[in-house]
């Protein structure tokens, strides 16, 4: 099973990288642990299999207990976390069979969905959706477009609002790929340009009422970001095993 670890950019030093933040500020306690601990488990600072103890997240975070314990649960649903009867929250990292298992089961069932609502969405919910590429294309923060763009899409699909067990499927797998989106997007900053430009394409599709060009786009745009997601393992992989193999020869 393949775990890794998302290293610095080019060009920019632990120093600053450790020092980036995402520019919203979170509404709750529980938002702030999520996405703090989210990140430096992205970023590395906590390897698989490592512990984090509720009342010392909580000391370092300055906050209570209670918003670290939900922020265990998200981080649990995740999937970036493990919860051990013995020792409790423990981080499990992110596997590459993982987004091969979501993603292939998101490019099957999200052209699907698409499809089936497609004639309920409205000028409205466009109107909304193109609101929020905006904001999309104007951030910077992998975490925030994370967000946003589950938001984006559930507002094309309607999201958790929407009847039937097939939006409930895709939402959740959705919600768990939100990891490994913002995992992609600390690595390459510029797939922050592509995917907003594929979105741009999805909406001009939406507006001209073109249903077998909204479902191959959407299936389209899922199979680039796992693409793009594979290609990093094996890039880091790679990158990991010869650092192995320059520590351990002989000086």
């Amino acid at each position: 099973m393949t775990r890794f670890m998302i290293l610095p950019p080019i060009g920019i030093g632990r120093g600053q990288w450790g020092a980036m933040k995402v520019r919203e500020r979170p509404r709750t306690a529980r938002q702030y642990v999520v996405g703090t601990l989210r990140r430096e488990i992205l970023q590395g600072r906590h390897q698989p299999g490592s512990r984090l103890r509720q009342e010392e997240v909580a000391a370092r975070l300055d906050v209570s207990t209670t918003p670290v314990r939900e922020a265990f649960r998200d981080l649990l649903a995740e999937g970036l976390i493990s919860l051990d009867a013995h020792r409790g929250a423990v981080v499990r990292g992110l596997t590459l069979s993982d987004v091969q298992e979501i993603y292939q089961m998101r490019v099957r069932l999200e052209p699907l969905l698409a499809e089936r609502t497609f004639d309920n969405v409205t000028d409205e919910q466009i109107a909304r959706a193109e609101a929020l590429h905006r904001r999309m294309c104007a951030n910077t923060s992998p975490e925030t477009w994370a967000s946003l763009n589950e938001e984006f899409h559930a507002t094309l699909t309607g999201g958790e609002t929407q009847d039937g067990r097939l939006s409930g499927i895709v939402y959740t797998l959705a919600h768990a790929a939100s990891p490994y989106v913002v995992l992609s997007m600390f690595a390459r900053p510029e797939i922050i340009e592509m995917n907003n430009r594929d979105h741009a394409e999805l909406l001009a599709l939406y507006r001209v009422r073109d249903r077998e060009g909204v479902s191959l786009k959407t299936e389209l745009h899922l199979a680039q970001t796992l693409d793009t997601i594979e290609r990093e393992v094996e890039r880091k992989s790679s990158q990991q095993l010869a650092d192995l193999n320059r520590d351990t020869e002989p000086g």
